[in-house]
């Protein structure tokens, strides 16, 4: 005779990975009618080792301890959204969860994941060669490490969301709305997600700086490569998200006015984006 099935998770961030999806979970955790698993990422719908015959009886409970059945769970994978399968198995697992997709500039995305991978001694290509169709060539044809540019071809990845969730079960947000309005921005989440408004203000950063005086390289010159390489992309995200991108196309984008002035540039605020 088969036991119950397992509770079920509620929501998921989804990704995009480097938009703060660690800041974003960390302010939802502090909501009080919701419970985000320990560690923040599972890795759940991503594992090929899995048996994904029964999908809904995955049991996700001992990552939940002390989280009351009466709280929202979710949880914040966010190479969900770019690994194969993994939003086919998540609907199968859930039909009815609620995704969040947070997303950055696809180009300062893929400077910020290749830091992350350098930081790690995961990758010694230099960001220029990463990006180049060497680089590239590295992918063929997913890769959870050099795909710094593919993550960013977001349309194609927002069409396979859309392909399994109904539009009303799909939020979508800017990086930079998080840092800029974080208050109305949490507030619209919080509504999206059915729980009442919370004030999350103080704590976790959206983006900070990071230290790369030991990395050398001219990065206006790959972000400048990397925007034009998106520009169609970013038209097409544009439209299937209704987000408004148009800053994001029209050579005017620069993201380091998002960077607090007074932060330090050090091996700890490096390891703090790394985390991001």
């Amino acid at each position: 005779m088969s036991g119950p099935v397992p509770r079920r998770l509620d929501f998921f961030v989804v990704g995009a990975q480097k938009a703060a999806t660690t800041a974003l979970s960390a302010k939802l955790a502090n909501h009080p009618d919701i419970c985000c698993s320990t560690p923040k990422e599972l890795h759940i719908f991503d594992k090929e080792s899995h048996d994904w015959n029964k999908p809904a009886l995955l049991e996700v409970s001992a990552n939940f301890q002390g989280c009351g059945t009466e709280l929202l769970w979710g949880e914040a994978t966010p190479i969900y959204m770019y690994w194969p399968k993994s939003i086919e198995r998540l609907a199968e697992y859930n039909p009815d969860a609620k995704i969040i997709v947070s997303l950055r500039h696809p180009a300062y995305r893929a400077l910020s994941h290749w830091k992350m991978e350098v930081f790690r001694g995961n990758d010694d290509y230099s960001f220029a060669r990463a990006i180049s169709d060497a680089g590239r060539a590295r992918v063929n044809p997913v890769h959870r490490i050099y795909s710094y540019v593919e993550r960013g071809f977001y349309a194609q990845q927002i069409a396979r969301i859309l392909e399994y969730f109904p539009r009303q079960n799909v939020y979508f947000c800017k990086m930079e709305e998080l840092y800029q309005n974080e208050s109305a921005t949490l507030s619209s989440i919080f509504s999206f997600l059915g729980v009442t408004a919370h004030s999350t203000e103080g704590g976790t950063q959206y983006v900070v700086s990071v230290d790369s005086s030991e990395v050398i390289f001219d990065e206006k010159g790959e972000i400048e490569y990397l925007s034009a390489l998106y520009q169609e992309d970013i038209c097409e995200t544009a439209r299937l998200t209704g987000l408004s991108l148009g800053t994001w196309i029209d050579g005017s984008y620069d993201e380091t006015y998002l960077q607090r002035p007074h932060q330090r540039r050090d091996a700890m605020t490096l390891q703090a984006e790394v985390m991001q």
